[in-house]
């Protein structure tokens, strides 16, 4: 498939490789349910001086959460079940009786799952075309683009300043501390 150019995805692809970011984005998505892409989104925006207001934001999240909710998270299921069952078999089962087809069916379906988070991805991008930039870049317009998204606890501190230092790996450390103090507490 020839995908079009996206800098968000090129962006998200390489914040998301970055270490510690997987781990904090999936335990902010387990703990919330949230969509790791708006995550990323938010930290793109910021890079890019940009800050939606919330009702933009909420636009935007909603946008994805249709795509989220009728594709990807379909996908995803479809994905972790067969994850289980090749962990886990029973006898009889289809992954008792042919694992080797049954993970290479698991990773077609990654490879699907993907896919359908990168079209999310093109979403977003395009929603943000229209957004002008205007804000100060940097690691306390991602802490607000991020508090415009979800309100975070104390609890999801750590995770978010995994992803806010690797996000802006300038940013001196009280920077950092400040940008959470409005996304976890």
């Amino acid at each position: 498939m020839d995908w079009p150019d996206n800098p968000f995805w090129d962006y998200a692809l390489a914040l998301y490789r970055r270490p510690g970011v997987e781990a904090a984005c999936l335990e902010l998505q387990a703990r919330h349910g949230l969509d790791v892409n708006l995550l990323l989104f938010c930290c793109w925006l910021a890079s890019r001086g940009i800050a939606p207001d919330r009702a933009t934001l909420e636009a935007i999240a909603a946008a994805a959460e249709r795509w989220q909710e009728a594709f990807v998270r379909p996908l995803r299921a479809v994905r972790s079940r067969l994850k289980a069952d090749l962990a886990q078999p029973r006898p009889g089962d289809v992954a008792a009786r042919f694992p080797d087809l049954a993970a290479a069916l698991r990773a077609r379906v990654l490879a699907v799952e993907i896919d359908g988070e990168r079209l999310e991805q093109l979403l977003l991008a395009e929603l943000a075309a229209d957004l002008a930039p205007g804000a100060v870049r940097g690691v306390a317009l991602a802490g607000a683009n991020l508090q415009r998204y979800r309100d975070f606890g104390p609890s999801d501190r750590e995770a978010l300043s995994t992803l806010l230092r690797a996000a802006f790996p300038d940013a001196a450390a009280d920077e950092v501390a400040a940008a959470l103090e409005g996304s976890g507490r």
